[in-house]
């Protein structure tokens, strides 16, 4: 995989993937194709054609992909430039949260794939990660404002939508539907993990002066998770909700 921290995620998640030969995947919302690459390299001998979209390609650059993936440009909060039937297995990513007509996109979904086809989409409960440090009402406030500011690219945001990720596919009654949960815990505030990287994120909610957070609280935040790291106390904790769904 071409990022590290997420081996262990994969993991969990390849082992509810179970393809057909000559599976046709797609990955709606797919970034920079990390898991798409991951499905490639975990399934090299199942998968026919495996293709990618996102809203925007400036992620697409940098990724280095070969057949048989596929980049493409889509908006996945509109109806999906796909033909019916098309796909073996569907897999999402920290996108839903980004969509505000979210019982369409399940239903496209289910239009999109094939009789028995799968659908994996994975997502952070934002209300739920947690940082230990000194300063409890500092880091709750910065991880809240993370967790409800909109940014300009978003169709959408909540902050809710692992728990409720189950609900908006199996109200649906198009999936037979199962839900588990994997929870990222790290002890360690080192640049690559996901407490480190996130950390990072949230200088942007002072960056763009959104009101969320102001620079002088947002060093404060930092000085905190250091400080943490320091003395031994720190912990990060990110639950991801894994929703399965096969196709009715």
């Amino acid at each position: 995989m071409n990022s590290f921290k997420y081996k262990t995620l994969f993991k969990v998640i390849s082992e509810q993937t179970d393809l057909p030969d000559n599976a046709v995947i797609a990955d709606l919302g797919c970034k920079d194709a990390t898991f798409l690459l991951a499905f490639q390299e975990a399934f090299p001998e199942k998968i026919k054609s495996a293709v990618g979209v996102d809203i925007t390609d400036k992620r697409f650059k940098d990724v280095k992909h070969k057949k048989p993936i596929k980049l493409k440009v889509m908006d996945c909060s509109k109806k999906l430039k796909f033909a019916d039937n098309t796909f073996d297995f569907v897999f999402t990513k920290d996108m839903f949260e980004c969509v505000s007509d979210k019982d369409l996109l399940v239903r496209e979904i289910h239009r999109i794939l094939k009789p028995g086809g799968v659908v994996i989409s994975v997502n952070c409960d934002w209300d739920s990660v947690t940082y230990n440090g000194e300063n409890k009402q500092l880091i709750s406030k910065a991880l809240q404002a993370y967790a409800v500011t909109k940014q300009p690219w978003m169709d959408d945001l909540d902050s809710w939508i692992g728990r409720r990720m189950y609900g908006f596919f199996n109200k649906s009654n198009l999936f037979e539907s199962s839900v588990s949960v994997y929870n990222v815990v790290e002890t360690d505030f080192t640049e690559g993990t996901f407490g480190y990287d996130l950390s990072m994120d949230i200088a942007w909610l002072y960056k763009e002066n959104t009101g969320a957070l102001k620079e002088k609280e947002y060093n404060e935040f930092i000085d905190n998770l250091k400080s943490a790291q320091n003395k031994g106390l720190y912990i990060f904790s990110k639950p991801y909700y894994i929703y399965k769904g096969i196709k009715k």
